[in-house]
């Protein structure tokens, strides 16, 4: 088993979360497979039953593994549709749950004023402002999607100069400024790229991308996120899943 370093930056539990991911997604536990308890896991890697539990707890929520009361926890099927649109799970933390490698490399980041159609979304007011993030992200190594994100300023403050290439914004925003995503609105419709986002996307030739426009609310009620994505969907399909 590999050492944790409790003189590391990280904290134990996300040590060990990165630990039992990485076996999953390498076969070392196979889909279905039902994992150690969490008294096994700790005496393996000598940390205590919490520790273990903060980690499953933050895989059972990207849907990397679930638990079944009374049973324990297993190993979550992965499948090639996308189901970000339809939770509120971020897009690096959908992806990881099916074993995919998500890079991120940041375009843009700064702190600005917001646009009209931002003010709006996020319910600012003029003097307001926002950090504002253009990304590109790729799917194991597949240019998959160009994102414009806006978050209000006063709810994450220094973010603008925060290191973000290949990090999760979502699990960022949970750990740091203490922002859950509980609800988000989303609009979808098809569009031809124009020639600057081909050429970030490795388009050749015509082919339309879905485009994403999303507003995610927090607890309080309160917006904390504005997007608006171009998502390619050759290798993959967007999933939607409805309840009455």
């Amino acid at each position: 088993m590999p050492a944790l370093d409790r003189n590391a930056g990280a904290p134990l539990w996300m040590q060990f979360r990165d630990v039992l991911r990485g076996r999953i997604l390498q076969g070392d536990f196979g889909v279905g497979t039902k994992l150690p308890t969490e008294a096994e896991f700790g005496e393996q890697f000598g940390i205590s039953r919490i520790v273990v539990r903060e980690a499953l707890a933050d895989l059972v929520r990207t849907g990397l593994i679930y638990k079944i009361r009374g049973q324990g926890a297993f190993v979550s099927a992965r499948e090639r549709d996308e189901d970000f649109v339809s939770t509120v799970l971020g897009f690096s933390d959908e992806m990881e749950r099916k074993g995919l490698t998500v890079r991120t490399q940041v375009l843009e980041q700064e702190l600005r004023a917001p646009t009209e159609q931002e003010a709006s979304a996020l319910e600012l007011k003029d003097t307001d402002q926002v950090v504002a993030l253009r990304r590109l992200r790729s799917v194991d190594n597949e240019l998959r999607l160009l994102v414009e994100t806006v978050v209000p300023a006063d709810l994450a403050p220094g973010l603008h100069r925060t290191r973000l290439e290949n990090r999760s914004l979502y699990e960022l925003l949970r750990r740091q400024y203490g922002l859950r995503i509980v609800r988000a609105e989303r609009w979808i419709d098809a569009v031809l790229p124009d020639a600057p986002t081909q050429e970030l996307l490795g388009i050749t030739g015509q082919e339309p991308l879905l485009r994403i426009e999303s507003i995610a609310y927090g607890a309080s009620g309160r917006p904390v996120e504005h997007y608006r994505a171009l998502h390619r969907c050759q290798s993959s399909r967007l999933h939607v899943k409805t309840t009455t």
